[in-house]
Order: C-alpha cells, then structure tokens, then sequence
C-alpha cells in the first residue's frame, strides 16, 4: 500500500500557491485566473514567488509550473515583462514541467523555452507531466 503524498503549501499571494511535495520532490506553483492590473503589479508578484523558490533550495527538487487558469497574454508589455522573470521563476530546479490548458499556450510557452534556452515539458496532461518530473535521469 502507498501513502499518498500530500503537498504542503508554502507560498500564497494574489496570483500564485507554491506547493511542495516532498515525497516525490515537486515544487507546484499554481497561476490562479486574476490578471495582472500593471507590469508592477506582475513583478512584485513574481518578487514574492520568486523568493519563495529561492527559500526552498530548488536544486533538490522538480518544478511543476501549472498555467492553465492564467489569462491568455501576449501584449509586447507583458512578454517583455515575462521575459524580465521567467528564467528566475523556473531556473535551478532538476527539471522543469509546465501545465498548460490550449494548443495557443502550448505554442506560446514552447516559444518561451527555444528564447529561454532551457529545456522543459510542456503539456496539458497532468499525468504524463509528473511521470517526467519523478523520472531519475
């Protein structure tokens, strides 16, 4: 019989929960549906979760990055402020997985990684995302 593993919440702000599941050794961080009202708005709400990350020691762990409430977005504004962030946001983890819900986020977050240069999962089965993150390389 296996014990379920059960994340444990270490993060919370307007925009996003960080969930750690030690057990499998996933960092969840959720992007809820509220959109960001400003560039500054969206930075230090990415400050927050930024540091949060930062305080967990992301080498020991996956990051699981579930996107599928966000707000569709692609304005030159945000994705410039996106780029400003996302290397902080999901650097340093063993490996990387993104959750999406569409082909148009699917398309869109594989653009990021190929300008980011680092490789990661991105999909829209949860299953199959977290098979990839627990996989000993």
């Amino acid at each position: 019989m296996s014990i379920p593993s059960v994340p444990k919440q270490v993060f919370r702000n307007d925009y996003f929960t960080v969930l750690v599941d030690e057990r499998l050794g996933i960092v969840r961080t959720n992007r809820n549906d509220k959109p960001f009202a400003s560039m500054q708005e969206l930075e230090a709400a990415f400050a927050g979760l930024i540091q949060a990350l930062d305080d967990l020691g992301r080498a020991r762990y996956a990051l699981l990055a579930d996107i599928r409430a966000a707000p569709g977005r692609n304005d030159p504004e945000f994705e410039a402020a996106l780029q400003r962030v996302r290397l902080r946001w999901i650097g340093g983890f063993r490996k990387v997985g993104v959750l999406v819900q569409s082909a148009v986020g699917l398309l869109q977050v594989k653009r990021y990684a190929k300008k980011d240069g680092l490789t990661r999962l991105v999909t829209d089965d949860e299953d199959e995302l977290v098979k990839y993150l627990t996989q000993q390389d």
